[in-house]
């Protein structure tokens, strides 16, 4: 194992190569899913003016306070503001007017009551229970954001809640960091495409949907090309045709049989080899270059091992890319607990697909036994929400503490990069 590298050294071989896109300009409806560029701050007050919480009356406290069932208040209603107009006339002593639910408060009115405590006739009111206090049902003018007040900062990823904080800010175009497109290819004359009929010998090619999902999962578009036949001149033609995107991710043809091509072919490219093979199971034969400039990840082909390498490596590489911070690239790791024993005799590191659930204690379980772990069994990853890491030769009990990644929300079965 002398000659392969540490999952870290691998890792930060290739985030050494690594710059970040710079930004871009999109509109608001095209920013989901997303993270700022640049800090964002309010351009005005929300709520613009005090409005009215409820539907109801828009009176001065003093003139209610008395007020009851038995004894109520009889104010003169001078005018109705509906929401979305301005009011006209200044609330005085034994006044009131009728308001809407976010109608502006008028001029002297400093409270305002439900109207459910109110019984109305013609052009008067009657106040039947007085409100607890001074500005009660008023929503005062700056209460959710105020002007220049930074909201979100450089980096934040921009979910639903997100969008309607920036549409309230008034930012109908924001700054973003770029996302980095990634050309995915798989290579080898086994390999069908989806929906086509299997001949002898023949795999349906599962690596490049899959890689495709978990780029877009991860923040970056995939540039899906074609499989290439085992030849130099077709794998050539196809690395070539992917130069143009910022990331090149083939699966296959990196190990060390007769017709693995790739490796060979990127050397005879002029690519600059950084690392071939990391001691970690699945996935050893991960091989990392440059090729004019543009990061190259050659995966293992069996599909379990492309997409570990892919969330060990080429994930932090896109969040660098996309001007994440450095807290950002990796996957969150974190301590669980065993369900049953667990084991890794090789002499690698391995990342054993799991399901993490806390139990009622508030403890992060972990299971591995729902599949079998080998690199080829792609329903391994069914319900995997995490990875347990173990070290070579590390043997924990059930109970026993183990180190996690977490790969998707706990709560759920999708493999999620965000």
């Amino acid at each position: 194992m002398t000659d392969m590298l540490t999952v870290e050294a691998a890792r930060a071989a290739v985030l050494d190569r690594i710059h970040a896109l710079g930004d871009e300009q999109v509109p608001l409806a095209d920013a989901l899913d997303r993270h700022l560029a640049s800090d964002v701050a309010a351009i005005a007050d929300n709520p613009p003016h005090d409005n009215s919480a409820m539907d109801g009356y828009a009176l001065r406290f003093a003139d209610t306070a008395a007020a009851s069932v038995s004894t109520p208040i009889r104010l003169q209603v001078i005018e109705d503001i509906p929401a979305g107009t301005m009011p006209q006339r200044t609330v005085g002593a034994g006044q009131a007017s009728r308001i809407m639910t976010g109608a502006p408060v008028p001029e002297g009115a400093d409270t305002v009551i439900r109207v459910e405590d109110t019984r109305s006739e013609d052009d008067w009111v009657e106040i039947l229970e007085p409100e607890d206090g001074v500005g009660e049902n008023i929503r005062g003018r700056g209460d959710d954001m105020k002007t220049g007040e930074v909201l979100l900062h450089a980096g934040d990823h921009i979910g639903p809640g997100e969008m309607g904080v920036l549409a309230t800010a008034q930012h109908a175009n924001l700054s973003v960091t770029r996302r980095p497109t990634i050309a995915i290819l798989s290579s080898g004359d086994e390999l069908v495409e989806v929906g086509q009929p299997l001949g002898p010998g023949q795999i349906i090619n599962s690596n490049t949907p899959a890689l495709a999902a978990m780029a877009s999962d991860c923040g970056a578009e995939p540039v899906v090309l074609p499989v290439a036949r085992d030849t130099e001149d077709a794998i050539r033609a196809s690395i070539l045709s992917a130069l143009s995107c910022d990331f090149i991710v083939s699966s296959g043809g990196v190990s060390v049989g007769e017709y693995d091509y790739v490796k060979k072919v990127l050397t005879d490219l002029g690519a600059e080899q950084i690392l071939w093979r990391v001691a970690m199971k699945p996935g050893k034969p991960l091989f990392f270059c440059l090729l004019q400039d543009t990061p190259y990840f050659g995966l293992p082909g069996n599909p379990v091992s492309s997409l570990v390498s892919f969330l060990q490596f080429v994930r932090p590489a896109i969040r660098k890319a996309s001007g994440l911070t450095a807290s950002q690239w990796e996957l969150p790791t974190t301590v669980a607990y065993m369900e049953h024993d667990v084991d890794n005799r090789g002499d690698r590191r391995s990342f054993l697909r799991a399901r993490l659930a806390w139990d009622a204690d508030g403890r992060l379980q972990a299971s591995t036994a729902h599949r079998a772990q080998g690199s080829h069994m792609i329903t391994s990853m069914l319900g995997a929400n995490g990875f347990v890491v173990l070290a070579p030769e590390e043997h924990v009990a059930a109970g026993g503490a183990v180190t996690v990644q977490i790969v998707a929300d706990l709560g759920s079965a999708a493999l999620r990069g965000r």
